[in-house]
């Protein structure tokens, strides 16, 4: 946020650039967006990714390390749902060993060789082709997406290299910038024998094919607009803390002279009617910061609980009653919609190495934590409750952490006396005076 500097924090009217400076650099982000992202993004992933169905020995052994460098499937899922909330998709490939063309089946198997996953960020995917199946279905022909690589010179000198892949349905090519920059050579390239663009997108909130809105931008927005108002509330506390001396019937004279301000000083003047004095903030308008503060917390921790919250399905053609319509959370249908797209994942690897997969191959991802319409009212009466005093804070966290919004491991009375602790360390500050006209 600090180097986007004006982009989301503007420079104000007649403001000098060098006072600008100073209060970017005073700013700070409360991180509710990362915040929420990595809290939902653990949720699913508490327990494994179960795989079941009698896999071939080549497929079976992805779920222990997916991308060949370690990650097992679970930790794979999981960046890959993290980038999905962040910008509402991602993308699975599925790549494979090159081995110049010359072993067998038999070999590769032998060899230990097998489709693995990479993920890539819709950061890095920056260009794609759009054909039509068979079928005459959307299917991407090729794409290009970038790659960073560390490469080591002599002695201990590094360099981050920057290369573009190019896949579409016959092979591939890479490409690599000069160290200069602005210049690129191809270095390699080959066929792969799939067929087709081995890619497969997980979708959070779909727009087209291939395209995608963040599902949590109205959070992210609400966080630059606390990050505006805390550099405002504490650029406001700057001066606030600090009183302004106001003189007056001072002797051009006395003023040359020089006033020194401090402990064991005497201030004095010829002039009877002379005075000396400081003037205050009044604190009204910290009072109204902290109050946006709090409203624009309150309203990003509701965003932020909302693809929790289980929503009520609309009733069949049949009639059903309403009370027999199945309820959903935002969460659980990205999970199902992860779910599917891993399967597909494991469709092209099986297909990729002449096998397929069992009748009863199946994908699990833990989603039975959602929080019913009941249990969100529930909690929102609470926090008001706790916000007029009515209970105690740590009656709140404890009727909280029953409903399962807190972890079984958070320890409510701990909290309480962390949150209690926080409250004096702030009281210590002294309150706003009030303004002192001159000569009072």
């Amino acid at each position: 946020m600090r180097q986007v500097g004006k982009t989301w924090l503007p420079q104000e009217n007649r403001e000098a650039a060098q006072a600008y400076e100073a209060r970017l650099k005073r700013s700070y982000l409360y991180g509710a967006f990362t915040d929420t992202i990595q809290k939902l993004a653990a949720k699913p992933f508490a327990r494994p990714v179960t795989v079941s169905g009698g896999l071939q020995e080549q497929l079976g052994a992805i779920g222990a390390n997916a991308d060949l460098e370690g990650r097992d499937l679970t930790h794979l899922a999981r960046s890959v749902f993290s980038d999905a909330l962040k910008y509402g998709l991602s993308h699975v490939l599925v790549d494979f060993p090159s081995n110049g063309g010359g072993l067998t089946l038999a070999e590769e198997r032998a060899t230990g060789q097998r489709p693995y996953f990479v993920q890539i960020s819709p950061l890095d995917l920056f260009a794609w082709k759009v054909g039509r199946g068979a079928d005459g279905s959307n299917r991407v022909t090729e794409i290009r997406f970038k790659e960073r690589r560390t490469e080591y010179g002599e002695g201990f000198l590094e360099d981050e290299a920057q290369y573009i892949r190019v896949i579409n349905e016959e092979g591939y090519e890479l490409w690599r910038e000069s160290q200069n920059g602005g210049e690129w050579a191809k270095i390699e390239e080959g066929p792969h024998s799939f067929g087709r663009v081995p890619l497969v997108t997980y979708y959070s909130q779909r727009t087209e094919f291939m395209e995608a809105t963040p599902p949590l931008e109205d959070l992210a927005w609400l966080n630059i607009a606390h990050w505006q108002s805390l550099s405002d509330q504490r650029n406001i506390l700057r001066f606030a803390r600090v009183g302004i001396l106001f003189m007056s019937g001072v002797t051009e004279e006395e003023l040359e002279a020089g006033v020194t301000i401090g402990p064991s000083q005497m201030i004095s003047s010829t002039n009877p009617d002379a005075r000396l004095s400081y003037v205050e903030h009044t604190g009204r308008a910290i009072q109204a910061g902290e109050a946006d503060l709090a409203a624009l917390e309150k309203r990003m921790e509701v965003l932020g609980l909302s693809p929790l919250v289980e929503r009520t399905g609309g009733t069949t053609a049949t009639g059903r009653a309403m009370d027999e319509a199945r309820t959903s959370t935002n969460i659980q249908a990205w999970i199902r919609a992860l779910e599917d797209t891993l399967a597909q994942a494991y469709g092209i690897a099986s297909e990729w190495i002449g096998a397929s997969l069992p009748d009863d191959f199946a994908i699990d991802i833990f989603n039975d934590f959602g929080i019913g319409v009941k249990a969100s009212e529930d909690t929102k009466n609470l926090i008001t409750m706790g916000q007029s005093g009515l209970i105690s804070h740590e009656t709140l966290l404890q009727e909280i952490k029953r409903r399962g919004i807190l972890s079984d491991e958070v320890d409510v009375e701990a909290e309480a006396e962390q949150a209690k602790t926080e409250a004096d360390t702030a009281l210590l500050s002294p309150p706003p005076a009030e303004e002192v006209e001159a000569g009072e």
